[in-house]
């Protein structure tokens, strides 16, 4: 019965040395689209984008501003109608600005969420190649969110993604 049991565990054994260790593979995702050239190409764009409305929007306070401040130093001198009058143009002037806010805030959300998906479509592909010809048995997400520890640098192909993501790019 001992020899039995015992020649069991060793054929169990051996099974195990002929079977390769699983590999895994960690890439960071916001590391790729943030370091890859479409992804700067996007932030710039992007930062532009956010920069023309934050210009657009300054103008319209200081313009708000100034409208305040000749309303304070003339207030006395005009006549109540002509008070109610700026008054409501100043208010006018407000919600004009809080939609511009609110609209530059939907577009760039929108405009970022549309790119991050057109990441992830693109990305996608090249990663299960990559997985496929390098015999990965699982590649992990490491960003927001990821409850990772430790990981070694030997199994994060961030790296070998972007280079394979930048050889996409036709100028």
């Amino acid at each position: 019965m001992k020899k039995t049991i015992l020649l069991v565990l060793m054929g169990f054994s051996f099974l195990g040395l002929s079977q390769e260790p699983i590999k895994i593979g960690i890439v960071n995702g916001d590391v790729v689209i943030q370091q890859s050239i479409k992804g700067k190409r996007f932030f710039e764009k992007f930062k532009a984008f956010n920069e023309k409305k934050t210009e657009e929007i300054k103008a319209k306070v200081e313009t708000l501003k100034k409208m305040e401040s000749d309303f304070q130093a003339k207030a006395q001198s005009l006549s109540e109608e002509k008070r109610q009058a700026t008054a409501r143009e100043m208010q006018n002037l407000q919600t004009e600005i809080k939609r511009l806010q609110e609209d530059a805030k939907r577009e760039s959300d929108a405009m970022l969420n549309e790119a991050l998906a057109g990441f992830q479509k693109d990305l996608a592909p090249i990663i299960q190649d990559l997985a496929q010809k390098e015999k990965y048995d699982m590649v992990v997400n490491d960003g927001p969110g990821s409850n990772f520890l430790y990981y070694s640098a030997r199994v994060n192909i961030t790296g070998k993604v972007i280079e394979l993501y930048d050889a996409t790019v036709k100028d």
